[in-house]
């Protein structure tokens, strides 16, 4: 029997798995105007973007990301279909990537925050009732003596 023993070579040039993503970012072209990109793609090594801003391959650029902040690229290709590949100066670490693929760190808080009702009884209600009667009998005992004493001053 003969054993057969064989290399697997990747041709393709990206560095590691990419990532279908919607990540909105800060690009700051080689003169430094920011632009909103969306980052439709997304691996350690690199990103995809469309083709909203000039750019030519070999260009200078940073991304902004929340969660990971500013980070140094280099524009790689120009799609034919509108789309630029860009590779990072320093690869992302597993953390980093993580940040990006997973859900944000702070969960958005519907403004403004109404707490539920507070859940009541029968007896809750009739002591708040009660309460509420003291206190009127109180303010209205206080008008009376204040009143009374006008009259008895004049």
């Amino acid at each position: 029997m003969t054993t057969l023993v064989a290399t697997l070579y990747c041709h393709d040039a990206r560095g590691r798995a990419r990532h279908a993503v919607a990540l909105g970012g800060t690009l700051r072209d080689p003169v430094r105007a920011p632009h909103d990109v969306l980052v439709s793609e997304v691996s350690a090594t690199g990103f995809r973007i469309p083709a909203t801003v000039a750019l030519a391959p070999g260009d200078a650029i940073t991304l902004g990301l929340a969660g990971i902040g500013a980070r140094a690229a280099r524009v790689v290709r120009e799609d034919a279909g509108g789309q630029y590949g860009c590779a990072f100066i320093s690869p992302l670490d597993e953390g980093e990537l993580a940040a990006l693929l997973g859900p944000p760190a702070d969960p958005v808080v519907p403004w403004p925050l109404v707490a539920p009702p507070a859940e009541t009884s029968i007896g809750d209600g009739v002591q708040g009732t009660r309460a509420l009667l003291l206190t009127i009998a109180a303010c209205l005992a206080g008008w009376i003596a204040t009143i009374w004493a006008a009259f008895r001053l004049f």
